[in-house]
């Protein structure tokens, strides 16, 4: 015996004194092997979307050429944000360079695609959008897994860990809003142009014109004059809301805004919830909302927003059941919050977000193509 100790002592220390200095180095392998799987799923969801592009162009764009390499060399594609150091100007910077990235898209679809029509080239630009966003992430998450292997630090593999059930869940969802840009079905931020379509049910021979990839109809409303606005579809598009919204309220005299979009509901809410405020709802950078909001301010009008709730995931991916039977609820939402307004007054309905899949007038809910029940318990199945 040394110092009174018996050997299944000693035997037990030597392994507690192992494991002080083993037990990182596993753990780290053991998290190393699980991120690194990760990393490659993620990967896989690139080159995946890119076939898919790759296919569209083919297939509908006709080009003389492979453009596999171009896709390629278009994944390194970045955008750079204005200096904000002097914040006075800095939306009408966010604006041309967002204008700039835009044209730096179509262009791009024109190459790969150039024989496909509008509505196709609109789809395939959203597409290459979904994909440029999964590769960035999955660039990041390689990044700070090279990172905490070559620099041995526990810190950075344990908060990527902890961050990869969030971030594939979003990743996962954006694949598949990829898969339906790609076959011009709807996604769930369409909510707002579905909303805007079914409200101009049977007002086909009322006026109707184009303006910055937006469709806007007028019609007469219980003695309102009702001017409806959204993205034009049924290819992927947003439109240049704010230019547009400010332009109808200076030509239409406009009194009132109601803005309907889709929002994010908090884990727990039920998605397809409808609820009504005031304010501006658009997501983005916050250029078209700020354009709003400013003209609001100057002309002194009244705002109502209309929401459904919704998670991220559902909002970029194909459009489910729940959500388009909430257009109908938010559809009535909308119609009482017209008719609760003045009489004789100017009222502009905006349906914010993605008309992808979308006709520009919805006779009938049925028109839009939904998720099937069996596809999301799929999909739920694999979150």
């Amino acid at each position: 015996m040394l110092f009174g100790l018996s050997p299944f002592d000693l035997i037990g220390i030597l392994v507690f004194i192992l494991l002080i200095f083993l037990l990182p180095w596993i753990l780290r392998v053991r998290m190393i092997s699980g991120v690194t799987k990760t990393t490659l799923e993620l990967e896989d969801m690139v080159e995946k979307s890119k076939q898919i592009l790759i296919k569209m162009s083919k297939e509908k764009g006709k080009p003389v050429l492979d453009q596999s390499e171009a896709i390629e060399d278009f994944m390194e594609f970045f955008v750079v944000p204005p200096v904000d150091l002097d914040p006075n100007g800095i939306v009408k910077k966010f604006e041309k360079i967002l204008d700039l990235s835009e044209d730096r898209f179509k262009q791009m679809v024109s190459i790969i695609a150039p024989l496909a029509d509008a509505e196709t080239k609109s789809n395939i630009v959203m597409t290459l959008k979904a994909t440029l966003g999964i590769n960035a992430v999955a660039k990041q998450v390689r990044h700070n897994l090279e990172l905490s292997r070559k620099t041995g630090n526990l810190q950075i593999l344990l908060m990527l860990q902890m961050s990869l059930p969030l971030i594939m869940r979003i990743v996962k969802a954006q694949f598949e809003g990829a898969k339906s840009f790609s076959e011009g079905k709807p996604i769930g931020d369409g909510l707002g142009p579905l909303v805007a379509g079914m409200l101009m049910k049977d007002y086909k021979n009322e006026e109707i014109t184009e303006m910055e990839d937006m469709f806007i109809a007028k019609k007469l409303m219980n003695e309102r004059k009702l001017v409806i606005a959204r993205a034009k579809g049924p290819g992927a598009r947003m439109g240049k809301v704010g230019k547009v919204v400010k332009s109808l309220i200076e030509t239409e005299n406009i009194n009132k805004i109601i803005t309907v979009d889709a929002a994010v509901k908090l884990e727990g809410e039920e998605t397809g919830k409808v609820a009504q405020g005031i304010g501006v709802v658009i997501g983005g950078l916050g250029v078209d909302k700020w354009t709003i909001e400013e003209e609001i301010v100057k002309k002194d009008l009244d705002i109502d927003a209309v929401i459904v709730k919704m998670s991220p995931e559902e909002a970029i991916s194909n459009m489910n059941q729940k959500i388009a039977d909430a257009s109908k609820e938010a559809l009535r939402v909308v119609k009482r919050s017209i008719l609760n307004s003045k009489d004789d007054i100017n009222i502009l309905v905006v349906g914010v977000g993605n008309s992808c899949g979308i006709p520009n007038i919805i006779e009938d809910i049925s028109q839009i193509e939904v998720k099937k029940a069996h596809e999301t318990k799929v999909s739920g199945r694999r979150k």
